[in-house]
């Protein structure tokens, strides 16, 4: 039985409420995997950044560093403080993309609902609800470059030359710096609004307005110190980037490394709404080009044309590098803060139909997977082949590293250090050793790292001293550790340590003590 009345529509207020709810529940969520998942090697490996900041490291500029030195200020050098200051960044990440929805979808009602569905869209989308968890200069990357897309879309949508135009132009060029110093790939956003401006006639009128310049020297004012320690540095953090992007050896074939590129986006956007996305993107550069001469600089199919471009460059990055070499899934997450931006402020019947339900309870079901698979083991991988499973077992290595490093074989040496071979290793024992003390990473036929810019073992061990040694319990470990004993007067097997996830063991470190440093090379092999 029906009354008749009409369907009355929610108010702005009311799907406010929602937004905010969606924004805490996926905090809520995100805080829950932080608490079920130790840290990751590679999330250890920032945390010894953070103990000795720079202007600058081998892998990325300090941005990561920063944030976990924030963290772990306010909560010590646990796990929660490590994700303190990325969680603070998801969170800002998440209330700038429905504040950006917000006034690019005119505000009002529609504006509510462009920043709920940016909100939805955060929250489960896999590479903003997981990938956020985890301590990485992505978490820094996605806040900075979120609120940079913000900016610049008010920006562009004040007049050239007007005072609110230059506030807006401010605000970008402090969020771009800050997304410089997150990360390398940051300058894909600047790069591919250029790119929009010089092809659209109506954006190119902005290269006649000072906010742009004055944006670009506040961004670049930012990065400088980062320049300066690459300069110091022989410029080994640029070298490296380079290097890894254009210089590596191609493997397989071209095509297959393109479509797995892209499955890989698929996958970390779920592939419904990257299909949605990838249809949004396209309309909105078709309605910008198609008007591209009556259309003037501040109309919303001008602003949206500019965001496409600048969501589309780091895609066409990628895919020239792929043809090369394999790309990682997370390298060309640049596509994503403007990308959503544009989805979420979409007002076609076939993105916002059932497609977007369907997207939406499609994403969710991923999410809810990987939380499962993080809480405890649904799918049937082995936890040697499980990436979650690499953030466990560390604390089993380093309880037996610590009792190694006071065995009484080792008594008349001067100092006992502690090293592994890889960094994923000496960043994981340095945390979870009780002292936390220094843990060298000799790099024995691995590719350098920040470990090899430090003093490192070579520059530390002196004659007299002992050393406890993980390495790989494999043939090639074995031989490696052979090479260290060679610089000691006596060497002793420490045993087999199983660093294990409750459904099976992950990997397996064999210990090394030596005593009695002799002829300790003074570089690196």
């Amino acid at each position: 039985m029906t009354t008749g009345l009409p369907h009355s529509e929610p108010t702005a207020q009311a799907v406010w409420r929602r937004t905010v709810a969606w924004i805490l529940g996926a905090a809520l969520l995100r805080g829950l995997l932080s608490a079920l998942v130790p840290l990751l090697p590679d999330e250890t490996y920032y945390w010894d950044w953070s103990r000795r900041l720079e202007a600058g490291y081998f892998d990325h500029p300090p941005g990561i560093a920063l944030l976990l030195a924030l963290g772990t200020k306010v909560l010590g050098p646990t796990a929660a403080g490590v994700r303190l200051g990325p969680a603070l960044a998801a969170l800002i990440t998440h209330v700038a993309a429905a504040a950006a929805a917000w006034l690019l979808g005119g505000r009002e009602l529609p504006g509510a609902r462009a920043a709920l569905r940016a909100a939805q869209l955060i929250a489960l989308m896999p590479i903003a609800t997981a990938g956020l968890v985890l301590a990485t200069p992505d978490a820094a990357l996605f806040a900075t470059a979120t609120v940079a897309v913000l900016a610049v879309e008010r920006a562009l949508a004040q007049p050239p030359r007007s005072l609110r135009s230059l506030a807006w132009w401010t605000m970008a060029g402090f969020a771009l710096g800050g997304a410089f110093v997150a990360k390398y790939t940051a300058v894909l956003l600047p790069f591919g609004l250029v790119v929009a401006c010089l092809v659209h006639p109506a954006l190119r009128r902005r290269f006649l307005d000072l906010g742009p310049w004055w944006a670009s020297l506040i961004a670049l004012g930012l990065f400088a110190p980062v320049v300066v320690w690459n300069a110091f540095n022989d410029w080994v953090s640029f070298r490296f980037q380079l290097g890894h992007g254009f210089n590596a050896a191609a493997r397989g074939n071209p095509l297959s490394r393109e479509l797995e590129m892209l499955g890989g986006q698929a996958g970390l956007a779920s592939p419904i709404l990257f299909g949605l996305l990838a249809l949004v993107l396209w309309q909105a550069l078709r309605d910008g080009w198609r008007e591209r001469h009556t259309l003037a600089p501040t109309d919303v199919a001008t602003r949206r044309f500019a965001l496409a471009v600048v969501s589309l460059t780091p895609l066409g990055f990628f895919a020239v590098s792929a043809w090369r070499r394999p790309v990682e899934a997370n390298w060309p997450a640049m596509i994503y803060p403007a990308g959503i931006l544009l989805l979420a402020t979409s007002r076609d019947a076939r993105v916002l139909g059932v497609w977007w339900k369907r997207g939406l309870v499609f994403a969710g079901v991923l999410v809810s997977v990987v939380a499962l698979q993080v809480a405890t083991p649904v799918l049937p991988v082995p936890p040697r082949r499980d990436p979650i499973a690499r953030a466990f077992g560390w604390d089993s290595l380093a309880a037996a590293v610590d009792r190694a490093r006071h065995d009484p074989w080792l008594d008349g040496t001067v100092d006992r250090w502690v090293a592994a071979n890889t960094y994923q290793d000496a960043s994981e024992l340095a945390f979870h050793l009780p002292d936390h003390p220094r843990v060298f990473s000799l790099n024995l036929a691995t590719r350098t790292n920040q470990y090899d810019v430090w003093p490192n073992a070579w520059g530390r061990v002196r004659p007299g001293d002992a050393l406890v040694l993980a390495i790989e319990a494999t043939p090639k470990g074995d031989s490696l550790a052979a090479v260290v004993g060679q610089w000691f007067d006596e060497t002793k097997p420490g045993g087999n340590v199983s660093l294990r996830r409750k459904d099976g063991e992950v990997t397996t470190r064999r210990l090394w003590l030596y005593r009695i440093a002799r002829t300790f090379p003074r570089e690196k092999p």
